[in-house]
């Protein structure tokens, strides 16, 4: 289990892991199999497209956009700060930037042009596809936040935390693809490069008792002596 394992051990697995998936990810977007996925789906959200769908999708991608997500993430540290929890505003700012500097970093390293298969509901944004920020900043976003919630928050309000979550995530990289603005491939990996980042730096950042509820078992002794 997570809070078994050495800071040590999380820490090389964590960064294995990142490398493997944009890495592997990046070579698997040159394969006809995965092309023929990647447009698949984009052609499904395609046709699929309707007025409502439109503006639903364009307000939920903004959910995934630093312009709402960092403001949001700094005035939590400064509650954080104010209630002198330190380490905890800490990990809450550097999981977010240090996961939009990774992804940055990443667009320039492999430079995958935006999609061009099928008519996009806005304008192509700039920058490059692969990764998907947006779809990496929720997810580190709602990670970080539930990691520093779970010790405050009673077990089956915390289920239903992990559940909205979820939801949003989902929300947000489906937006992407059904604007023609990613690729699945490009979601999948911002997803996945985020899991890992957050799971590394919990381990490097956070206290021994916030690190060992991190996969809820102390969450799930706490609900059953309630």
């Amino acid at each position: 289990m997570y809070y078994r394992l050495s800071k040590f051990k999380t820490v090389f697995f964590c960064a294995i892991g990142m490398l493997t998936v944009l890495i592997s990810g990046a070579l698997a977007i040159h394969l006809e199999p995965i092309e023929r996925l990647d447009r698949m789906v984009l052609e499904c959200f395609a046709a699929g497209r309707m007025t409502l769908l439109d503006q639903l999708f364009l307000y939920v991608t903004w959910a995934g956009s630093s312009f709402i997500l960092l403001p949001v993430i700094l005035v939590h540290a400064f509650i954080l700060i104010a209630r002198k929890k330190i380490q905890d505003a800490q990990f809450l700012v550097g999981s977010y930037i240090g996961a939009s500097l990774l992804n940055s970093a990443a667009k320039l390293i492999f430079m995958r042009p935006r999609p061009n298969l099928f008519p996009a509901v806005i304008d192509l944004p700039a920058g490059f596809s692969f990764p998907s920020s947006h779809a990496a900043q929720i997810t580190v976003f709602v990670l970080a936040e539930l990691l520093l919630l779970q010790v405050s928050t009673r077990a089956r309000r915390f289920v239903l935390f992990n559940i909205a979550g979820g939801i949003l995530i989902l929300l947000v990289c489906f937006s992407r693809l059904y604007l023609q603005v990613h690729y699945l491939t490009d979601v999948v990996t911002g997803f996945l490069t985020a899991l890992f980042w957050v799971i590394g730096l919990g381990a490097v950042m956070l206290t021994d008792h916030k690190k060992r509820t991190f996969l809820g078992g102390h969450h799930l002794e706490k609900g059953k002596q309630q």
